[in-house]
C-alpha cells in the first residue's frame, strides 16, 4: 500500500467561482474527505489565517470515480498550490 500526499496526485483547476481540486489517482475518498472536514472545521494549519478568510464555502464530491475538492472565494491556484505544500496528511493511493 502506497501512501502520498495530496499535492503528489492532484491537478488545481481555477474556476470562476474558486478552485478545484481535482485528485488524479485511484485513492481512499475517505482520506480526501478527512483533510477536507479537518480543513472546514479548522483543524488544519495549511492554510494561513489570511486565505482561511478568503474561503467562503468548500466542500467534497467524488466524480467519475474520483475525489474533486472545491474551494469557493477570493483564492487563486498560488495560494492552494502553498497551502498543499504544508499539508503533512498523506492519502492511501490504492492499486489499480
Amino acid at each position: 500500500m502506497e501512501k502520498k500526499k495530496l499535492k503528489e496526485i492532484s491537478q488545481i483547476v481555477e474556476t470562476e467561482e474558486g478552485i478545484k481540486i481535482q485528485v488524479q489517482e485511484n485513492v481512499n475518498i475517505e482520506d480526501v474527505k478527512e483533510i477536507v472536514d479537518n480543513c472546514k472545521t479548522g483543524k488544519c494549519d495549511c492554510m494561513s489565517q489570511e486565505i482561511k478568510a478568503k474561503v467562503s464555502f468548500m466542500d467534497f464530491r467524488v466524480e467519475n470515480g474520483k475525489p474533486v475538492i472545491e474551494i469557493r472565494g477570493d483564492v487563486k491556484e498560488e495560494d492552494i498550490s502553498q497551502a498543499m505544500e504544508k499539508s503533512q496528511k498523506y492519502i492511501e493511493v490504492k492499486q489499480k
